[in-house]
């Protein structure tokens, strides 16, 4: 078996592949293999390095790709990128469907998605940071043509051999992830929506979306209820106690949301201002060290709670002659 490889529970499979130059480092691709099919749960990148990974573990777990379907937890390009290649194939792919009504402009650069992720940039004061689309790692490791998908709901099931995989809600790290949970086993396809050592980005997708964190929030008290015994999530090591690894995140996410408010509570600040202030754990001196293509996440990140406060009560904002937001701390 090749040394990426492992069997982590009986009949899943974890292929850990390398995401070279970023800070995510890799990817938890799992196979579910069994007699009456499989399931690939997600893609990674859309690189020849991945894809030719893709190729072997496929070959060396013997899978017949006529009885093998994907899954996609989610629509960004760590998740979706190498898409292509399995609707090539003729593998049968799921996914979300408030994601995947997304994802449908994600191949054309001037659709709908990426101008209004430059749109927000905008908003968020950034324009001075000459961040270009193209940089961006969602942009450049994208599936290159749309592909045939089958949209799938919260309560919707997946049935595979002894498998029952119920469809979750995981959404606010995208505004439709879902996860696979098979309530007999005990066992939770998660995407990103909890992640050993690392945080996941939650990000601002828009005033249609709303208050993203508050969902997240809401979603990761929603998993504490299931009792969850087998947790496999799409970055870095498995989490083995899950509700103590929820209530780290919770708490990240309290410090996160005091760290914004002091930031707003002398002066009134752009997005741009508060990302600036907070703490991040990357090799960066500064933000003018920050890396390009992360500016956008961490601003995106910073947004959230920025929101999420003002859904709080806490701030509020104005927009100056320029269209860039101000965040400031509301005065009871």
């Amino acid at each position: 078996m090749l040394d990426y490889l492992t069997e982590v529970h009986e009949n899943i499979y974890l292929a850990e592949i390398p995401l070279k130059g970023n800070p995510l480092k890799s990817i938890n691709i799992y196979i579910v293999k069994t007699d009456k099919g499989n399931l690939i749960i997600d893609t990674g990148f859309n690189t020849d390095e991945i894809l030719d990974l893709t190729r072997s573990f496929i070959k060396d777990l013997d899978l017949d790709i006529e009885k093998t379907s994907l899954f996609l937890t989610h629509l960004h390009s760590d998740h979706t990128g190498l898409v292509n290649f399995y609707d090539d194939l003729g593998v049968k792919i799921y996914m979300g469907e408030v994601d995947g009504a997304l994802h449908r402009d994600f191949m054309e650069r001037y659709g709908n998605h990426w101008p209004k992720i430059e749109s927000y940039g905008h908003m968020q004061g950034l324009d001075i940071d000459n961040l270009k689309i193209e940089d961006h790692p969602g942009f450049k490791y994208r599936p290159r043509k749309k592909f045939e998908y089958t949209p799938v709901n919260p309560g919707d099931h997946i049935e595979l051999d002894t498998f029952d995989f119920e469809i979750l809600d995981l959404s606010g790290h995208t505004p439709g992830m879902v996860g696979l949970y098979d309530k007999n086993k005990s066992i939770l396809f998660c995407g990103d929506h909890i992640l050993g050592k690392i945080t996941p980005n939650i990000q601002f997708w828009g005033f249609d979306v709303g208050d993203s964190l508050g969902t997240y929030l809401s979603n990761l008290d929603k998993i504490k209820e299931l009792n969850i015994k087998h947790l496999f999530s799409s970055h870095r090591f498995l989490v083995d106690d899950v509700n103590a690894r929820i209530e780290d995140l919770k708490q990240h996410h309290r410090y996160r949301l005091d760290e914004a408010t002091k930031a707003i509570t002398e002066k009134d600040c752009t997005v741009r201002d508060v990302t600036k202030a907070l703490q991040w754990d990357i090799s960066a001196k500064n933000w003018d060290e920050f890396p390009k293509s992360q500016k956008w996440f961490a601003a995106g990140e910073a947004h959230s709670h920025l929101e999420h406060l003002r859904a709080l009560g806490i701030a509020d904002y104005y927009e100056d002659d320029n269209g860039v937001l101000h965040y400031f701390l509301v005065k009871n």
